[in-house]
């Protein structure tokens, strides 16, 4: 696409006016609803490109919202799923891929022991909080401001605000407030409130993403997991990482490897299976036993469907053979590096917040470190962001609506220079 040409976006509009008729908003998660000039409507991906309904051409840096680490249509998944489609889809029993997945897993996070299998992200942080309930005996969870662990009333809290800490947790249309009752909500990076939510003595766990993703890309203070990791041990509550985004982006052990840091209970999806459904609990065998037994329900019809767990097979070989990650980090300081220096060329006050890993921040505000989602507000131009993101998808490139970039292992340096060459030209016309 020509960093001069404004595309034609007719055919989205249509699709989108034809969905709307049938579909809630004219998209099946509130995340898409606020799309330009209207949610996009894609019909193929192929690497690191995505094509839309009116064949304009986009560089990929949504990745699926994460799960695309290796790009669209990798081979070696799109072979793996293809031969097991020709031995059925679901079986109401197991099949061999299970066990080759989890001894593959085991085999390269050596702190999980054990794993149970499911569709989401949400549902296997809904499963740590009851095994931590369950072997706690005690009924409340502590999470983080502005943290993201999954949709369902349990867990869920109202992004778009920035609660006061240890206060009412915000809710939007239609919550539960009891279930809402039972979740403490802490400032990220404020040990001392951490320390004083586990002094109620009624704590099961305290769940966290390692590095705050879903507002911004905020890394965790200096000790600060290991802090909160021993505060837990000293109260009796178990630890919780939800690697949903950051497993297989910060290097191949995640977060945990990349802080040295190790929690009792880890949750992964997205990147797991290249975009197919599958998420993951690992854990000890001890805290698992209770599962296994029967005790502590589990459960799922679509569990451990075939095509999606021969994709995660073949994700994690081509992750752990290949290695892509050395790669993947140069081309993400390219660009980081190279949309910095646009940023102070241009005089536009672009921030770009990256911690190292395959995935990066871009916000208007004061450079530098923000430590919590109070920080990450004050320091955020959100109308100009969106003018900004407007403006690249126009020139064909495209990351999150909300500005944070995933590089796959399909980039290369080419198409890092196409994109810098269209940031120059969004930026200057801010």
């Amino acid at each position: 696409m020509s960093t001069e040409a404004i595309p034609c976006y007719d055919q989205s509009r249509q699709e989108h006016a034809r969905r709307k008729k049938v579909i809630a908003g004219g998209v099946n998660s509130n995340v898409r609803l606020h799309g330009t000039p209207v949610p996009l409507t894609m019909v193929r991906g192929d690497a690191a490109l995505l094509w839309d309904v009116d064949d304009n051409v986009y560089i990929d840096y949504a990745a699926g919202m994460g799960p695309m680490v290796l790009g669209h249509n990798h081979p070696a998944v799109t072979a793996a799923v293809k031969q097991s489609l020709s031995t059925g889809q679901l079986f109401a029993g197991q099949h061999p891929l299970e066990a080759e997945f989890a001894e593959t897993l085991v085999g390269a996070l050596p702190w999980i022991e054990s794993i149970r299998m499911g569709m989401s992200g949400t549902e296997m942080d809904l499963l740590a909080v009851r095994i931590a309930r369950a072997t706690t005996g005690r009924r409340k969870v502590v999470r983080f401001t502005g943290h993201y662990h999954g949709w369902l009333d349990p867990l869920f809290v109202d992004m778009a605000v920035t609660a006061p800490p240890m206060g009412p947790v915000p809710l939007t249309a239609g919550q539960s407030a009891s279930a809402a009752a039972d979740v403490i909500l802490c400032e990220w990076n404020d040990i001392a409130q951490v320390a004083q939510a586990l002094k109620s003595g009624d704590v099961a766990c305290v769940l966290m993403e390692p590095v705050m993703c879903n507002t911004g890309l905020i890394p965790p203070s200096a000790g600060y997991l290991d802090d909160v990791k021993t505060l837990c041990h000293q109260h009796g509550a178990l630890f919780v990482v939800d690697e949903v985004i950051t497993g297989f982006r910060l290097g191949l052990c995640g977060a945990q490897g990349f802080y040295g840091i190790r929690g009792d209970i880890s949750i992964y999806a997205k990147a797991i299976a290249s975009g197919f459904p599958l998420a993951v609990l690992g854990t000890s065998a001890e805290l698992l036993a209770g599962v296994g037994r029967g005790e502590i329900n589990h459960s799922g019809t679509y569990n451990t469907g075939v095509s999606s767990v021969a994709a995660g097979v073949a994700t994690l070989r081509v992750l752990i053979d290949s290695n892509p990650y050395p790669e993947m980090d140069r081309l993400t300081c390219r660009l980081v590096d190279g949309l910095r220096q646009l940023g102070h060329e241009l005089g536009v006050g672009l921030a770009v917040d990256h911690i190292g890993g395959s995935l990066c921040q871009t916000r208007f505000g004061t450079p530098g470190a923000v430590a919590s989602r109070a920080d990450f507000a004050a320091n955020s131009d959100n109308e100009l962001l969106a003018c900004f993101l407007a403006s690249l998808q126009d020139h064909g490139v495209r990351p999150t609506s909300r500005g944070l970039w995933f590089v796959s292992a399909a980039h290369d340096d080419a198409l890092i220079d196409k994109t810098l060459a269209a940031a120059r030209h969004a930026l200057s016309r801010l």
